[in-house]
């Protein structure tokens, strides 16, 4: 398996380049594999290139690998940018490998300039250390994906050569609003004004467009578990499942910690999972709206008398699943922004 140093096609930082058919002869298509100091770790199919907005992806990346999840850190995880079918391969060899949809880019994406700020908040908040932390930035590379700036003009896809004027301007306004100080050398500390608003961010979920999924880690389940994501991706949201998320703490407070965080829970009990019991009514004691989804042939035989007294959605085939879901969020809960 040879690398060899090169640009990252998303961002043009540097990045380890590898062709993963060199990896396994078996997989006969025209993907590469990535290490980049800024976007991380992904694998993408080079048509794929022409189809998404670089600048967004550029920006989800970095915040995903880097930041929230630091899934840096896996050996194993990455973002897999190209067809299902690919995937599929793929991801029989490495479970860890995630197949990053565009609609799911599109619905992390901040809508507006002051949905950008927020998010820039949060994510200095999760670089910080400390109270008074001085956060520095390996180049300006990652300040243009943490800061949502354009790196390319999108109708010629070509670099456009204003990242400092860009940089530059954004730093200007944290400065007079007093949220964050950025140096001449492009080195960020939070203030305290910034610390307040971070304060009322995290305290208010409301706005949320995470999505906990509470569902059985199975093969017999990986289609089901797709196929909600799909169906809360339709909705635009953004599905949460634990075995998707890295993270150093313990399991059971980090599921409650993320159920916190999320807007709303999906739970399956197509099969005896205690777990997602459990989570359906952690997330109900909260306030959250919870969505039952259940196979209809398991509903009467497996399911406990406490989820039959709710609206559960009844499925017989994990085709049918995405719409129905698609359609119980938009009656219950509403369109994500």
């Amino acid at each position: 398996m040879s690398n060899n140093e090169d640009r990252c096609p998303i961002c043009g930082d540097s990045a380890k380049k590898l062709n993963l058919n060199e990896y396994n002869s078996d997989y006969n298509y025209e993907h590469h594999f990535y290490e980049c100091n800024t976007c991380g770790k992904y694998a993408i199919d080079d048509t794929f290139l022409n189809k998404i907005d670089k600048n967004k992806l550029a920006s989800f990346l970095y915040y995903n690998n880097k930041i929230f999840n630091n899934k840096l850190n896996d050996n194993y995880f990455y973002y897999f940018i190209g067809e299902k079918n690919i995937f599929d391969l793929v991801n029989n060899d490495n479970p860890s490998c995630h197949l990053l949809r565009l609609n799911e880019i599109e619905n992390w994406y901040p809508k507006d300039f002051s949905e950008k700020i927020d998010t820039i908040l949060l994510g200095l908040e999760k670089l910080s250390d400390y109270f008074g932390d001085k956060i520095q930035f390996l180049n300006t590379s990652q300040l243009l994906s943490l800061f949502f700036m354009k790196r390319y003009v999108k109708e010629d896809k070509k670099h456009i050569g204003s990242s400092f004027e860009q940089i530059t301007w954004l730093s200007e306004y944290f400065n007079k609003q007093k949220l964050v100080e950025i140096d001449d050398k492009y080195n960020a500390t939070i203030l305290p004004e910034g610390w307040k608003r971070i304060d009322v961010l995290q305290k208010n979920q409301s706005d949320s467009r995470q999505a906990f999924v509470a569902i059985a880690f199975s093969d017999d389940m990986k289609k089901v578990q797709e196929a909600i994501e799909e169906g809360i991706h339709k909705a635009r949201y953004i599905p949460h499942v634990m075995n998707k998320s890295e993270h150093n703490n313990q399991i059971v407070p980090e599921i409650l910690y993320q159920i916190k965080q999320s807007k709303f829970v999906v739970a399956e009990f197509s099969t005896k999972n205690n777990g997602a019991y459990y989570e359906a009514g952690y997330a109900a004691g909260l306030g959250k709206e919870v969505i039952h989804i259940c196979k209809r042939i398991n509903f009467n035989k497996k399911s406990h008398f406490d989820i039959k007294q709710k609206s559960t959605i009844l499925w017989k085939t994990e085709d049918e699943i995405a719409e129905l879901l698609f359609k119980r969020i938009e009656a219950t809960i509403g369109m994500g922004k």
